[in-house]
């Protein structure tokens, strides 16, 4: 027998085995609950910030489920110093809002998701979301070096609405008869639009001779799109799904 009908009867061999454990591996992971159905997760990246997001996914059609997230952002800045996160470009005022320890946050998002089939593993989802950030009469300075500086009783008002385009997989870390414990990984990119207003009350600044000098008042609006790069997990119970 020669070397090429070695090879391809052991290609052959290879294949139906390949396909054979796969079947089996599907069949497993379907008798443990491996295609996710509804549940509830957060987000615990997001606790760095610290912000907590809660997300409820119900499957509405098949493959194709709708997600609702909420979320309040945590107000636990000490002292009286924004410290900028970042340098040159990325140390604008504007880009680190979720860096803010001083300032509150809710988010609100809807995310129309699409699986891919069989079983669930992955898929691509649009996320429409807003965070409104806002923060009252307080004693902050901020000192970016190069654009942003101000030393003033403060308030704020950011409103931003965005959307993000996602493609992830999921992965179940635990099944039991009728829940399972999933983990959603992701990443993709986006856009927000930010529209912000500012007011600081007594700002020192410098004079450019080695004094300072008190405005009484300010007012600043503005607005700017930006560009983002996302990267995430999500942790939940969900539902297993009887396919």
């Amino acid at each position: 027998m020669g070397n090429a009908s070695i090879l391809r009867k052991a290609s052959i061999v290879f294949c139906f085995l390949f396909c054979s454990i796969a079947l089996l591996a599907q069949e497993s992971e379907m008798k443990r609950g491996g295609i996710v159905s509804d549940g509830l997760y957060f987000s615990p990246i997001q606790l760095v910030f610290p912000e907590i997001i809660l997300t409820y996914e119900h499957f509405y059609d098949g493959n194709k489920s709708l997600s609702y997230s909420l979320g309040y952002k945590i107000p636990v800045g000490k002292g009286n110093t924004i410290e900028p996160f970042g340098g040159g470009l990325y140390a604008v005022y504007e880009y680190q809002y979720l860096f803010n320890k001083f300032s509150n946050a809710i988010y609100a998002s809807l995310a129309p998701t699409y699986y891919f089939r069989p079983n669930r593993k992955h898929f691509v989802k649009c996320e429409l979301f807003n965070r409104y950030y806002w923060f009252d009469n307080k004693r902050l300075s901020f000192d970016n070096v190069e654009t942003d500086k101000f030393n003033s009783i403060r308030s704020e008002r950011v409103n931003v609405t965005g959307i993000k385009m996602l493609a992830g997989v999921n992965s179940n870390i635990f099944s039991g008869k009728s829940t399972c414990l999933n983990v959603k990984f992701y990443s993709g990119f986006g856009i927000r639009y930010k529209v912000y207003q500012y007011e600081n009350v007594d700002n020192i600044i410098s004079d450019g001779i080695g004094g300072e000098v008190v405005i009484p008042y300010e007012k600043e609006l503005g607005s700017l799109f930006i560009l983002s790069f996302h990267l995430g997990l999500k942790i939940g119970i969900a539902k297993n799904a009887n396919l």
